[in-house]
């Protein structure tokens, strides 16, 4: 019989059995790179409020192309793609780590992802009622459903938690890992929130607002992410649970609604 604390510390695969091509310096990269992208958040609020470009008329800055094609698909998606598959030789069998779907895991991800959609429900019928005032609604609907994908649940989870924490925990422990990892992955998002933000996120110049609207939240679902990745390795799972959480946000703000 296995003791609560067995319970508690399983994990699907440890740290200690993945494989790293150069553990020491992959994670200084990793790491050097995180603090980068917490000064490069700041340029790009910057450039969001004296040259901005949103798309389609967004309502928010995250629709914006510096802030979703330059900033969160270029620099976190693509470069960070080119440094662990095309540099560093990795392949994505490395971020799977041998995950073989079952009835379990099927019904936890429906849970998981249902739960990240029920978060934002109150856009709902604001977005409903706003759809019909567009020409070009199916292009929005259609954006609005892709661009939580490609620049938030993909990017965050394969880079923060698929390449970052496992390797810090490898190198440290679990617990320190998640928090480290938790604490980048909430500080790059707080420059252009104190920049431009102005509703739940907090108010642009006020940064107790921003770390209440922002900083709390986010790093309360980073550490969650973090542990679910710690303990099942399900990379996919993640992706699009995130995915759901910023779905219903990202079509209010291409069919201007407010948050």
């Amino acid at each position: 019989m296995k003791s609560k604390f067995t319970f508690f510390g399983w994990q699907r695969v440890k740290a200690e059995a993945i494989p790293f091509k150069n553990l020491k310096s992959e994670s200084r990269v990793l790491i050097l790179y995180s603090i980068f992208y917490i000064f490069l958040a700041f340029v790009c609020g910057k450039l969001i409020l004296y040259f901005p470009m949103p798309i389609l008329g967004a309502k928010d800055f995250i629709q914006d192309v510096w802030y979703a094609v330059v900033f969160k698909f270029a620099f976190l998606l693509l470069i960070p793609s080119i440094l662990f598959f095309g540099i560093w030789k990795y392949k994505i069998q490395d971020l799977v780590l041998g995950l073989k779907p079952t009835g379990t895991m099927l019904i936890k991800g429906v849970l998981l992802i249902s739960a990240g959609f029920l978060l934002n429900t109150r856009h709902l019928p604001r977005i409903a009622e706003a759809m019909s005032s567009f020409e070009d609604s199916e292009l929005r609907f259609f954006l609005g459903i892709v661009f939580p994908l490609l620049i938030a649940g993909l990017p965050e989870e394969l880079f923060f938690r698929g390449m970052l924490q496992t390797r810090l925990e490898k190198r440290w422990n679990t617990p320190l890992a998640i928090l480290v990892s938790g604490l980048l992955f909430t500080a790059w998002h707080l420059p252009s929130r104190f920049l431009l933000a102005n509703g739940v996120e907090g108010q642009a110049g006020d940064l107790a607002s921003v770390l209440l609207g922002t900083g709390v939240p986010v790093f309360v679902i980073g550490c969650f992410f973090g542990w679910h990745w710690a303990r099942y390795r399900n990379l996919p799972v993640l992706i699009i649970a995130h995915w759901a959480v910023d779905l219903l946000p990202s079509l209010s703000s291409f069919f201007g609604v407010s948050h």
